[in-house]
C-alpha cells in the first residue's frame, strides 16, 4: 500500500452563507386576484381571512356574540332554577334546536348547568318532541332613528321582530308572506315616521317610534291609497320605498310603475310615474335610490330607478306631476342587480351589487362594457366575486356601511357550515377581504355597533370578544408571491421575523410559515394563547365588593367578580415581534403565511405591520 495513501487528506475550506435580508409590508392592499402571480406588487395578498386592512397593516379582526334570536318566541327557552309543571309546557334548547315536553314536576337544576346537562342527568323529567323548530333565516332587517332613540327590526320568511334589546324579540307583524324588506324614514309636522314594505307587497307597515300601523284595506286614519282598478288601490302590492326630496317613492311589485306620495306625507293617495317606455330591455324595477352627487340633499340629488335586468333610470325634479318639474336625464345599462336591497350610498357615491361586481353608479353613466369592469371596486377579487355568485346568487344580497369602522360589508349568504363567510373592503383603500364564519344574510346598525342576521334565525353583534359566538377562530394571512429580486433564481428562505401593534395583555401566538412555487399550502394553525380575561377599566365595575351602600357588608361568595380598588389588572407587555423563526423553504417562489387562533374574552387588539425576512439565493435550474 503507498505510503501517500494514509496521509490525512485536507477537507474543503468552510464558506459563510451568503445570507441577505428583506422586509415585506403587511398587505394593506388586501386580496389581489387581478395581478399576474409572478409580477404581484408589494401589499397585497393571496388569502386573507379575518384580517382587515388597514392605512398601516393589517388587523385581527373581533369576534361575535349572540344578541337575539328570532326563535326564543317559538317554544320558551330552558332556564336554571325554574319550577316546571305537567302542564304542556315545551322547553326550548337553543343550543341544539331541540325541543322537550315537561313528564315529571321538578325544578331545574342551578347555574352553570345546562339545558342537556339536567337532561341527562334526570332522563325521565323531560320526553323529547317529535318535530324540534324549524330555523329559518333572519332574511332581511331595518334600523329606526329619531334623536337619541334608535330600534332595530328583523324579518323572517313570515314575521317581523324589534330586536333592539339583547332579550326575546318583539313580534310586530305575523303570517307575512315576504321577509325581504325596505323601509325608509320621513320626518313632518307629525314626527318621525318610517314606511316599512316587503317583496311580495304585503300592505305596509308604519311606525310612528312607539306603535306600528297596517295600513290594509280600509284603516281608518291616513292610508295609503291608489286608484281604484290598480294593484295598489288598498297601498298594496307595494315592493319597495325610498325617500328623495321630502317624498316617498314605491316601486310597483313585479311592474314597470313606480308610485309617489305628496311631499312631507307617510300617507294619502299614490300617484303613478308609468317608467315602461323609459327603458329598453323590459323586466320589472326591482329598488329605486336617492344619489346624491354632493353627499347630501340639494337641487343635484338624482332619482334612480333600477330593473331586474339592469337598466338604470335616472331622473331629476321635485314634482312627477310636473313635465316642467320632472324629465329624465338618462338610461344606462349594468349588469343584472343582486337583489333589492343590494346597494349602499358611501359619501356622494351609489355602488350598486350586480352579478358582474359592485358598480359605482357615476361610473355606469360614463362607461360601457369593458371600461365599466375596469371601474368595478371589485376588480380586485374578481375571481371570489364570480365564484360567490354563482354558488349564492338564489340568496338576496346586502350591503351596510359602518362608519366606525371605515368599512363596507357585504353580505354573500348561503354555503355550507364551515365555509361561510362575508366579503369587507375598506371604503378608504378600498382594499378588501374575507371574515371567515360570518354567517351573514344581513346587517343592520345601532349606535355605532353592527349587527348581522344568521342563516339561524340568530341576531349577531360584531366586534364583540374574542370568541365566534363562543367558539374560537383562525385568522389566515397568506401575502403575495415573492421573488427577493432574483425571478429566475432558486431561493433559500431561512427566516422570518413578524412585528405587530397589540395592546396589553393580547395572548396570541402567530404561527409564521411559507408556501412556495404558486402552490398554497396552508398548515394547520397554533393553538390559542392564555386568555387573561377581561382587563379592569376605570368607570367599570363596582366599588366595593356588593355596592350596596353598606360600609362593612359581607363579602359575596363571588367577590373576585367585582372591581377592587387593590387588585390592579394584569399588565403583559405588548407584544412588538416574534424574534426570527425558522422557515427553511425552497423555491423560485415564496408566499408568506401567518396564522393566530383567536379564543379569549377580551375583543383583540393586534395589527401586523410587517414581515423581516433572511434568505439566501441559490443558483439557477436549467
Amino acid at each position: 500500500m503507498p505510503y501517500n495513501n494514509l496521509r490525512r487528506q485536507a477537507v474543503p475550506q468552510q464558506y459563510a452563507q451568503q445570507l441577505q435580508t428583506s422586509t415585506l409590508a403587511a398587505p394593506t392592499r388586501g386580496l389581489i386576484q387581478n395581478e399576474s402571480s409572478a409580477f404581484m406588487g408589494p401589499g397585497g395578498a393571496i388569502v386573507q381571512d379575518n384580517w382587515f386592512p388597514t392605512l398601516r397593516g393589517v388587523q385581527l379582526r373581533g369576534g361575535f356574540e349572540r344578541w337575539n334570536d328570532l326563535h326564543a318566541l317559538d317554544y320558551p327557552a330552558w332556564t336554571n332554577s325554574h319550577a316546571y309543571a305537567v302542564d304542556g309546557t315545551i322547553a326550548y334548547d337553543p343550543a341544539d334546536g331541540t325541543a322537550w315536553l315537561v313528564a315529571v314536576a321538578h325544578t331545574s337544576a342551578a347555574s352553570p348547568t345546562t339545558f342537556s346537562v339536567d337532561r341527562a342527568a334526570h332522563p325521565t323529567y323531560w320526553t323529547a318532541q317529535p318535530a324540534a323548530i324549524t330555523r329559518e333565516p333572519v332574511i332581511s332587517a331595518f334600523e329606526y332613528v329619531s334623536g337619541n332613540e334608535q330600534k332595530m327590526f328583523a324579518a323572517n320568511s313570515t314575521k317581523l321582530f324589534e330586536v333592539t334589546f339583547s332579550a326575546a324579540p318583539i313580534l310586530v307583524k305575523n303570517l307575512q308572506t315576504s321577509g325581504n324588506y325596505c323601509a325608509a324614514q320621513m320626518s313632518n309636522a307629525g314626527g318621525n315616521w318610517l314606511i316599512a314594505v316587503n317583496e311580495s307587497g304585503d300592505p305596509p307597515l308604519r311606525f310612528d317610534g312607539t306603535a306600528w300601523e297596517v295600513l290594509s284595506a280600509g284603516f281608518p286614519t291616513n292610508p295609503i291609497t291608489g286608484p281604484p282598478g290598480t294593484p295598489v288601490v288598498d297601498g298594496g302590492g307595494l315592493s319597495y320605498v325610498w325617500k328623495y326630496r321630502n317624498r316617498l317613492f314605491f316601486i310597483g311589485a313585479g311592474t314597470m310603475s313606480a308610485w309617489y306620495l305628496d311631499i312631507d306625507s307617510v300617507g294619502g293617495a299614490l300617484q303613478e310615474i308609468p317608467l315602461s317606455g323609459s327603458a329598453a330591455k323590459g323586466g320589472s324595477l326591482l329598488f329605486g335610490a336617492d344619489w346624491s352627487i354632493d353627499a347630501g340633499d340639494g337641487i343635484d340629488d338624482k332619482c334612480v330607478f333600477v330593473t331586474d335586468l339592469g337598466e338604470v333610470l335616472i331622473f331629476t325634479g321635485s314634482d312627477p306631476s310636473n313635465a316642467a318639474n320632472w324629465r329624465q336625464e338618462g338610461r344606462y345599462s349594468i349588469s343584472p342587480p343582486l337583489g333589492m336591497n343590494a346597494h349602499v350610498a358611501v359619501g356622494g357615491e351609489l355602488l350598486i351589487l350586480t352579478v358582474d361586481g359592485i358598480v359605482p353608479i357615476s361610473q355606469a353613466i360614463t362607461k360601457t362594457g369593458g371600461q365599466l369592469d375596469m371601474a368595478m371596486l371589485t376588480r380586485p377579487i374578481e375571481v371570489l366575486w364570480h365564484q360567490a355568485v354563482d354558488e349564492k346568487r338564489t340568496w338576496a344580497w346586502s350591503a351596510k356601511k359602518w362608519d366606525e369602522k371605515s368599512a363596507v360589508f357585504i353580505a354573500t349568504p348561503g354555503g355550507n357550515p364551515g365555509d361561510r363567510y362575508c366579503l369587507v373592503v375598506n371604503n378608504t383603500t378600498i382594499a378588501w377581504c374575507r371574515y371567515l364564519g360570518y354567517d351573514a344574510v344581513c346587517f343592520i346598525r345601532m349606535r355605532g355597533d353592527m349587527f348581522f342576521g344568521t342563516q339561524d334565525g340568530l341576531v349577531m353583534q360584531c366586534e364583540r370578544t374574542g370568541y365566534d359566538d363562543g367558539k374560537p377562530y383562525v385568522a389566515t394571512l397568506v401575502g403575495g408571491w415573492e421573488m427577493f429580486g432574483a425571478p429566475a433564481n432558486t431561493v433559500t428562505w431561512h427566516q422570518c421575523r413578524a412585528v405587530f401593534r397589540s395592546g396589553i395583555a393580547q395572548p396570541f401566538y402567530p404561527q409564521l410559515s411559507a408556501t412556495t412555487d404558486y402552490v398554497v399550502t396552508i398548515p394547520t394553525p397554533p393553538p390559542p394563547g392564555v386568555d387573561p380575561g377581561v382587563q379592569d377599566v376605570w368607570d367599570q365595575g363596582k366599588w366595593g365588593p356588593t355596592g350596596s351602600g353598606d360600609l362593612n357588608p359581607p363579602p359575596p361568595a363571588d367577590i373576585a367578580a367585582y372591581a377592587q380598588w387593590d387588585q390592579p389588572s394584569v399588565r403583559l407587555s405588548p407584544v412588538r415581534n416574534t424574534l426570527w423563526v425558522s422557515i427553511g423553504m425552497t423555491g423560485f417562489a415564496h408566499a408568506p403565511i401567518v396564522q393566530v387562533t383567536v379564543a379569549q374574552q377580551a375583543t383583540p387588539d393586534v395589527e401586523l405591520l410587517a414581515l423581516s425576512t433572511t434568505y439566501e439565493r441559490a443558483g439557477v435550474n436549467v
